[in-house]
């Protein structure tokens, strides 16, 4: 997707909130400001893609912060959160489950370390929590199909929420009600059917912490259906999105027949910066599962193919890209 007009601000209005994030005082926000405002005068182009010309807008920002990743904090909440909240997500993807067809002893045995922490700072899941761990095709009421659509739905809706900001909280009712209306709301271009024939050897690209989540359920059921996962990651910090880090935090590893990384701390995929052993497996897919908006912004002009689209459309300009309205949510694929 080109740059246009609207995304520069769009950016310079992050960078701000970057500052703001680590606690920057006036003097340094100011400097900031000016130097990003100066790289966005030098590579702003309408004519290359909007994270061609935003990543070195950021790159500035985090090198006169001297902070490698002024997100840390925003990113642990976010996958806090959506570890709170993925027990409800499982209900809503499996349905009403059969508890006989369930592995009691599993069970049993979690009910008895329920209150214990988990190694990487969480809560122990509940027996509500673990009861949905075990679901699965044989003991869920819907069809290998609808589990598949509903986890890719799921996913989509976690690229909508800043899990852990602005005061969405996992335990708020609130929270979990407009959730349940993004799912109610259903796909808006839903192209999932076609999909579920082209797993056999998946590149999924990754977007957001909180959102990489809802992932690591949708690439176990695609796992379970027989398919080959590869899945890619960020190679350094950049905003708010997944890196091999929260790979080992959320054991990804083990749900992932491959996991590689873009390399770079370029905003989406960037063809150069890349290894060869990432743009040669997305070469070699049969289907590529891009995730989020900047993955679109940066892949959206290539030719790979077959690809899928899956975001929401939080961005008008990428809602106009993409041929939707604001705000729904895609899984559109291209052939």
């Amino acid at each position: 997707m080109k740059m246009s007009p609207r995304c520069t601000y769009c950016l310079l209005e992050r960078v701000h909130f970057q500052c703001k994030l680590v606690d920057a005082d006036l003097e340094l926000t100011n400097k900031v400001m000016k130097e990003c405002i100066s790289v966005l005068n030098e590579t702003y182009n309408p004519a290359e893609t909007s994270t061609e010309c935003s990543t070195p807008v950021h790159r500035k920002c985090y090198e006169i912060l001297n902070n490698p990743d002024p997100y840390k904090f925003v990113k642990q909440k976010n996958n806090e959160t959506a570890l709170e909240i993925l027990p409800f997500a499982k209900e809503l993807i499996y349905g009403k489950i059969n508890k006989d067809k369930i592995n009691k002893d599993k069970i049993n045995k979690d009910k008895i370390n329920k209150d214990k922490i988990k190694k990487d700072g969480t809560k122990k899941e509940t027996e509500y929590e673990t009861e949905y761990e075990t679901a699965n095709f044989e003991n869920s009421s819907y069809s290998k199909k609808e589990i598949f659509r509903r986890a890719a739905l799921i996913s989509v809706i976690g690229n909508y929420f800043d899990f852990g900001i602005a005061g969405q909280n996992a335990s708020d009712e609130h929270f979990k009600k407009e959730f349940l209306n993004y799912f109610n709301e259903g796909f808006f271009v839903d192209d999932t059917e076609k999909i579920y024939e082209m797993l056999q050897n998946v590149v999924y690209l990754a977007d957001n912490c909180g959102e990489i989540v809802f992932d690591r359920e949708f690439i176990k059921i695609i796992r379970k259906l027989g398919g080959n996962v590869t899945l890619v990651v960020r190679g350094k910090p950049i905003l708010t999105d997944a890196t091999m880090e929260d790979v080992k935090l959320l054991k990804l590893d083990e749900y992932a027949n491959k996991v590689l990384t873009t390399g770079t701390d370029f905003i989406g995929i960037s063809l150069i910066e890349s290894p060869k052993e990432t743009i040669d497996a997305m070469k070699s897919a049969s289907l590529i599962i891009s995730k989020g908006m900047a993955n679109y912004e940066s892949l959206s002009d290539e030719d790979f193919m077959p690809i899928v689209y899956m975001l929401r459309t939080k961005c008008k300009s990428i809602a106009e890209s993409i041929d939707v309205p604001l705000n729904k949510s895609v899984a559109k694929l291209y052939e």
